[in-house]
């Protein structure tokens, strides 16, 4: 006979956020609120060797962060960008929610992070250094930054946790998908406490390029601010 206990009740009890309008959770919603954009200019001097042949000329960049002001400098150095994005996101979702984790059994706190790309601006950097200066050259640290869980086992190993651990690769859907997974990992008595949701750090010369000439991009760069909105009637 199947079990007729109710499924465990899962709430979520802390958030974190390093965005395109915030590096915070409470500055990201206050933007939010007031109907600010997130998308502007383009930075960065990688994209200048092909500075007119970009049609997209804008993207919804974090600007202004850096990830040693919330990571171990070296620490830092050892990430890719997601995780640069996904690590200090999480950190402020386990101050929100008050856990002391050395007070938790760690089989049974886990962790599902999805990316739809994960570390792409790692693997781009390593084919220019493989391409100038050979494959001695090319950094150690680049399998573990460019993997798709990679942020997910950061996170697992900041906080000690050794529980259930995954990341979902699909596309816009990863993180939503990762967050199911996490509630239905609690429901099922695997787990008591889950960090989930999605990291991406993306906006990078070849997938910009790639998105670009599939046509799935806004090229309204005169008017960046109303590129993408979503919601708007």
């Amino acid at each position: 006979m199947g079990s007729t206990a109710p499924p465990r009740r899962v709430v979520v009890t802390g958030v974190g956020a390093v965005t395109n309008l915030g590096h915070d959770t409470l500055s990201t919603w206050d933007a939010m609120v007031r109907g600010a954009s997130g998308v502007g200019p383009i930075e960065g001097e990688e994209f200048n060797p092909w500075l007119e042949d970009w049609e997209v000329k804008i993207a919804g960049q974090v600007r202004g962060f850096d990830p040693a002001s919330r990571l171990d400098p070296r620490e830092a150095r050892r990430l890719d960008r997601v995780a640069h994005l996904g690590l200090p996101a999480a950190i402020e979702a386990v101050e929100m929610a008050g856990l002391d984790f050395s007070k938790e059994n760690p089989t049974r706190c886990g962790v599902v992070i999805g990316s739809g790309i994960g570390g792409l601006r790692t693997i781009e950097e390593g084919a220019e250094v493989l391409r100038r200066k050979g494959p001695k050259r090319v950094n150690p640290f680049t399998v573990p930054k460019l993997m798709v869980n990679s942020c997910a086992g950061h996170v697992s190993i900041r906080f000690g946790l050794e529980g259930y651990s995954s990341a979902h690769a699909t596309a816009c859907a990863s993180a939503g998908h990762s967050i199911i997974d996490a509630v239905s990992t609690i429901r099922r008595d695997e787990a008591d406490v889950m960090l989930a949701g999605g990291a991406e750090g993306a906006i990078s010369p070849i997938c910009l390029a790639a998105f670009m000439t599939m046509k799935a991009l806004s090229t309204r760069n005169d008017e960046p601010e109303k590129a993408s909105r979503p919601f708007d009637r």
